[in-house]
C-alpha cells in the first residue's frame, strides 16, 4: 500500500525546481544588517584570467560577505580584485550604445513565450520600481515560489535568440513555472524558469513585471557559479549575503534585476479586469483556484 505514494513522492522530488533547496537553506538563516546589504559587483574577462571586482570598502563593512566572495572566486578560478577605478567601467556593450542588456531582451522575450499578451516588453524608464509598485525581497519571493511550484502551471520552452546569445550559444530546453498567488492583501503573478545554466524568478508589481536572474550562489563551503562566466561579463550584477547561524552556514546569492513596462496595451490580463475570460488558456493565462494559490492553465 506503501508503494504508490513513495513513487509519488519520488516523482515530486525530481520535479522539484531550484527555488526548493534555495528557500530550504534561505530559513535557516538570520536577518541581521549585513543581509540586507546589497553589493554591486562585475566580471572582467579581458584579462588572462577572469576577474571579479568588489568594492574597495567591503573588509570593513561586510566581512563576512567578503570572506564569501574569497570563497566563491577561489573555487571557481576568478581573480578577486577592489574596485578602485575612478571612472565607472560598463562591462555590458550594449549600455555604451544605450541599449538594453541582451539578458533583458532575453527575459521579456521569455514573458512574451509565456503568454505575456502583446510584444516583447521594454525595460522601465527610469529603470527602477514605481513607487506605486508592490516590493517583494528576493528571500520573501523564494519562500513564495517555493510554497506555490507545486500548485504552479509548468510548461517547457526553448531559449529565444537573446537567451541563447548571453549564455555563450546554450540551448537547453527551459522549464517555467508560473501562478497566481492571493493573499488577504495583495494578488501576485508570481513565476520562475529553471534550466541547467538559467535561473530567474519574478512577480508582478502593478504595471511592472520584476525579474531577478539568479546567477550563482550556495552556501559558503560550495558556492557555485549557476551560468556561464561569459553570462556574468555580460551584467552588473548584486550580491546578498544571508547568514547562517553559524559562520559556516553563511549562503549567498548573485542576482541581476530588471523591471519591465507593462504600460502599453494589450494590458496585461492581471492589470485589465475585463480580460479575466479568455478562450484560448497560454501559460500566464485564467487561473484556476487552489487554496491560497491559483494555477495557471
Amino acid at each position: 500500500m506503501g508503494q504508490p505514494n513513495e513513487c509519488n513522492e519520488q516523482q515530486g522530488q525530481k520535479r522539484r525546481s531550484w527555488v526548493h533547496s534555495l528557500a530550504e537553506i534561505i530559513r535557516q538563516t538570520d536577518d541581521i544588517e549585513e543581509s540586507r546589504m546589497k553589493t554591486m559587483l562585475s566580471c572582467d574577462l579581458t584579462s588572462t584570467k577572469p576577474a571579479l571586482y568588489v568594492p574597495p570598502d567591503m573588509a570593513e563593512l561586510q566581512p563576512q560577505s567578503l570572506r564569501y566572495l574569497h570563497m566563491f572566486a577561489q573555487l571557481n578560478e576568478l581573480r578577486l580584485i577592489e574596485d578602485r577605478r575612478r571612472v565607472e567601467v560598463q562591462p555590458i556593450i550594449e549600455q555604451r550604445d544605450t541599449k538594453p542588456p541582451t539578458i533583458a531582451l532575453g527575459l521579456s522575450m521569455l514573458l512574451k513565450q509565456s503568454g505575456m499578451p502583446g510584444l516583447a516588453r521594454s525595460l522601465s524608464n527610469p529603470h527602477r520600481l514605481n513607487a506605486d509598485s508592490p516590493h517583494i525581497g528576493i528571500a520573501r519571493l523564494i519562500q513564495m515560489a517555493d510554497f506555490s511550484a507545486a500548485d504552479s502551471k509548468r510548461t517547457v520552452m526553448l531559449p529565444n535568440k537573446f537567451i541563447v546569445d548571453v549564455l555563450d550559444n546554450d540551448t537547453q530546453p527551459i522549464a517555467g513555472y508560473a501562478c497566481k498567488l492571493v493573499s488577504a492583501n495583495a494578488t501576485t503573478v508570481l513565476s520562475h524558469f529553471d534550466s541547467p545554466y538559467f535561473r530567474a524568478i519574478g512577480y508582478s508589481a502593478g504595471t511592472q513585471y520584476v525579474v531577478h536572474a539568479c546567477l550563482a550562489g550556495g552556501p559558503l563551503h560550495s558556492p557555485e557559479l549557476w551560468t556561464h562566466l561569459h553570462t556574468l561579463s555580460r551584467t552588473d550584477f548584486r550580491f546578498q549575503l544571508f547568514p547562517g547561524r553559524k559562520p559556516a552556514h553563511d549562503f549567498g546569492l548573485f542576482y541581476a534585476t530588471f523591471y519591465i513596462d507593462l504600460c502599453e496595451a494589450p494590458t496585461a490580463w492581471w492589470i485589465d479586469d475585463t480580460a479575466d475570460a479568455v478562450d484560448d488558456k497560454p501559460y500566464f493565462s485564467e487561473l484556476k483556484e487552489q487554496s491560497t494559490v491559483r494555477r495557471a492553465g
